[in-house]
């Protein structure tokens, strides 16, 4: 009988700005890991990564292989998180559009203009495919066409379906309000000849899972991981590490006469409401998935996200402002040090196995 290794996932959540929170944990599991297992990356550690917006980002830049050695990894953690500390402002601060360009709202809801960000993720992923990433993986996003969530994968039929990486990117991370809808092809060989019909219009994932673990949960548990001779793992066939952004930082305000608010006042905070909705859900969710398995396999889900009293950042999380930029590192190595006591440690040793 082969010998069924767990199969290791990561997921992460989106958020904006505040990805700086994740990023800055996957880099201090990257080089503890590299203490032990020399020249390895978080590629190398992970059968499987899922990842919402911010986290569909940082998923991507984990899995991009070297030019010269299409096994191993391209970009460091610690590179990932300068993504955000060096390109962040540009993004957001530096790409909003003035009053006069979008009437205050009323006919331009668009906060940034994506042509930064579109050149940006050209430079950095190219003309690489999703079918052409280090390691299977999972992007959310939800397709305006179809009115349906869409997932990108890496074990696709390539024949069918096929997307740039920068095309991905783009879609997961269109926040309704902040940038505009991305509009992208299928660009598998199938259907080039049939291109009108797999044009996308697409929405930032977090829209429905900016927790996007049962998503993954899902996947995997239809998925044949090879090299760990695990095929359609249950969950008692899985090693989790589930990695939040810290958000309900949003407020609501005189809530006892919220049967009373305008139109307006709904439209801006049902998304918040709706983002950190679905994401406590799933990890209530995971948590009692967890709980029906055996003792020795539930200590295998860990869950990290911002304790409240380290959620000293400001609740906007296009706010690239070298201040909060400094709060969101503060805060990610606060968390860091809360997950440490909560034996980070000894979970990522298990990665190993």
């Amino acid at each position: 009988m082969e010998n069924k290794k767990k199969v290791r996932i990561l997921s992460i959540d989106g958020g904006g700005m505040r990805g700086i929170i994740p990023a800055v944990i996957i880099k201090y599991a990257e080089e503890y890991l590299q203490k032990k297992s020399p020249k390895t990356t978080i590629a190398d550690h992970f059968d499987f990564i899922a990842g919402t917006s911010t986290g569909g980002i940082l998923t991507c830049i984990y899995l991009v292989p070297q030019d010269g050695n299409k096994s191993k990894a391209k970009f460091t953690a610690s590179e990932a998180l300068d993504f955000y500390l060096k390109e962040g402002y540009n993004i957001f601060n530096a790409s909003r559009l003035k009053n006069w360009q979008r009437l205050w709202g009323l006919r331009n809801a668009t906060e940034y203009s994506p042509q930064y960000i579109e050149d940006l993720f050209r430079n950095k992923f190219g003309n690489l495919r999703m079918s052409e990433l280090l390691k299977p993986c999972l992007i959310t996003t939800y397709n305006m066409n179809s009115k349906s969530a869409f997932f990108f994968t890496s074990l696709e039929d390539t024949n069918e379906r096929d997307f740039y990486v920068r095309d991905v990117t783009r879609s997961t991370s269109a926040a309704p309000t902040y940038f505009p809808p991305a509009q992208i092809n299928n660009i598998a060989p199938q259907v080039e000849h049939e291109k009108d019909n797999f044009d996308m219009i697409n929405l930032d994932g977090g829209v429905f899972a900016n927790n996007p673990l049962m998503c993954a949960y899902a996947e995997a548990r239809k998925t044949n991981f090879k090299t760990r001779n695990n095929d359609k793992p249950s969950a008692s066939q899985m090693y989790i590490l589930s990695l939040g952004t810290g958000g309900g930082t949003f407020e609501l305000k005189r809530t006892e006469k919220s049967n009373r608010w305008s139109l307006l006042k709904w439209a801006k905070v049902i998304p918040d409401i709706m983002m950190d909705g679905t994401t406590d859900t799933v990890t209530y969710q995971m948590n009692e998935i967890f709980k029906t398995l055996q003792v020795k396999d539930q200590g295998d889900y860990m869950r990290i996200d911002v304790p409240n009293e380290y959620r000293n950042y400001v609740a906007d999380m296009s706010d690239a402002s070298p201040g909060n930029i400094q709060n969101l590192m503060v805060a990610g190595e606060k968390t860091l040090d809360y997950a440490k006591k909560s034996e980070l440690d000894k979970f990522l040793d298990g990665l190993l196995t």
